[in-house]
């Protein structure tokens, strides 16, 4: 039997952890880094404070900064933050205070649980807290001199796809046109327009779910339209934001079937799954949906 010194010992049994990181947490990485005789060394930190900035910028955003005792911060967004996502952040701070920032994801937790009946499972209480987990993992890049891609699992493709939301310029106008003549110009491969209008002057009333066959022509004129205007080579998306019903969402679908797009979002409310379903059965318009289904349980 070999003769294995405590550097041997300790240096095999690291570089075996760092084989298989992919089951790793972030402080096991840490940990496997320095074991594996590394002349890396697991910075210790502690945050020391929690402050926030409001920024209104194409809506409110709330950005977040950690401090630590090495001086190193983390920097985190929250965007499409309500007015007092400020204020909740704040109310994590007793969470944070003394903690070591590169425990990511029990910090998350801590604070998740912190909320199980202050609406932790999404909305406002989600954003803020989105920010925060953002902050805390640009600290661990800076604190272990890696990218934060790195550590969530390294680098999977060279660049990535974006498209061009147009906004809510869901209406024939000459700035509308201008828009989408820039947004060509700019190279986007993909765009997206708004079908939802509460301001449509065929509508029966603003809190009604149901679209009519005027409000219905509306947007097939506009995505008739827009396609007239872009290049054939040019994906196209259009966006409904949840506020009409199932009826209407499996109208719409199917009748912008000959269109093509790329997907049609929200046609109904995020969590009503039955109805997304439904529609999604109806029609060969793929049906986009996520952004306002805020946890992966």
């Amino acid at each position: 039997m070999a003769n294995l010194s405590r550097r041997s010992m300790l240096k095999s049994g690291g570089l075996a952890a760092l084989g298989s990181l992919g089951t790793f947490s972030l402080p096991a990485l840490a940990q496997a880094i320095q074991a594996s005789s590394s002349p890396f060394k697991r910075p210790r930190l502690k945050i020391t404070d929690v402050r926030t900035a409001q920024v209104n910028v194409h809506g409110p955003q709330t950005h977040v900064r950690i401090y630590t005792d090495a001086g190193l911060i983390g920097q985190g967004e929250s965007t499409d933050a309500a007015v007092g996502s400020a204020a909740l952040i704040r109310s994590f701070r007793r969470g944070l205070v003394g903690q070591d920032p590169l425990n990511v994801e029990a910090l998350w937790e801590r604070i998740r649980t912190f909320g199980v009946f202050a609406g932790a499972q999404g909305g406002q209480y989600t954003t803020a807290l989105t920010g925060v987990e953002i902050a805390l993992w640009d600290l661990a890049g800076k604190a272990l001199g890696l990218p934060v891609y790195q550590l969530l699992g390294g680098k999977f493709r060279d660049k990535v796809r974006i498209y061009c939301d147009s906004g809510r310029d869901d209406v024939l106008t000459p700035e509308s046109e201008k828009k989408i003549d820039w947004i060509k110009s700019q190279g986007f491969t993909a765009m997206k327009v708004d079908l939802d209008d509460a301001g449509d002057p065929n509508r029966f009333d603003r809190v009604n779910w149901t679209a009519n066959n005027a409000e219905i022509d509306r947007m097939v004129k506009w995505v008739d339209h827009v396609k007239s205007m872009i290049p054939a080579s040019m994906d196209f998306a259009c966006d409904m934001h949840g506020r009409y019903d199932a009826p209407t969402g499996k109208k719409v679908a199917k009748v912008l079937e000959p269109f093509r797009l790329l997907w049609l979002e929200e046609p109904v409310p995020p969590e009503d799954i039955d109805a997304l379903v439904d529609i999604r059965h109806s029609t060969t318009t793929p049906i986009c949906v996520g952004e306002n289904i805020y946890m992966r349980w």
